[in-house]
């Protein structure tokens, strides 16, 4: 019997520490100068509708809201996942450096990640492709060169966190290059 109730004390303690670390959200506005600003983690969900566009919050006291989203950027989880919000779509931000990429997943009978990017925070996100990747990057002929010269299937690869297609892109920066967009 007293086994019974260490039992019961150990799931509840497991259940309690469970709860406290919940994942909570913050909403990201962008500034001005480019920087973010978020407000405090005291939301513990955020659903984003699509027609209309729409983004409902719960606070922890359970109270549902909806947010104006003209300046409304994403949002971040307390772990340090950002989300952009663009055209009634999120984006889990993968990589943001001098170039943003993005992915959503889908989870239906085989999980499939896709991949997009924006030039900067701020720029329409484009589906990562060869194509989207030559237009935006039309009047660049270092990142033109960049973009002929490594396969689509290394892109994404990694070379200490950093994707070879930042890589890539950051080449063009390089002071020995002379190049800035």
């Amino acid at each position: 019997m007293m086994r019974h109730w260490i039992l019961l004390g150990v799931v509840l303690l497991f259940a309690q520490g469970c709860a406290t670390h919940r994942t909570h959200y913050q909403l990201v506005y962008r500034t001005d100068r480019g920087g973010y600003q978020i407000q405090a983690p005291d939301l513990r969900s955020v659903k984003v509708h699509w027609h209309p566009y729409n983004v409902q919050v719960t606070t922890d006291s359970g109270q549902k809201k909806t947010v104006a989203t003209e300046q409304l950027w994403g949002y971040q989880q307390t772990d340090g996942t950002l989300y952009r919000l663009y055209l009634g779509n999120t984006y889990e931000v993968v990589q943001e450096k001098t170039l943003t990429l993005y992915r959503q997943s889908d989870f239906g009978e085989g999980a499939t990640e896709h991949y997009f990017f924006s030039v900067t925070p701020d720029e329409p996100v484009l589906s990562l492709n060869r194509h989207n990747l030559e237009v935006a990057f039309a009047k660049y002929p270092c990142i033109q060169e960049l973009i002929q010269q490594t396969p689509a299937r290394n892109w994404l690869k990694t070379d200490h966190k950093r994707y070879r297609l930042i890589e890539s892109y950051e080449h063009c920066y390089h002071p020995v290059s002379g190049y800035r967009p």
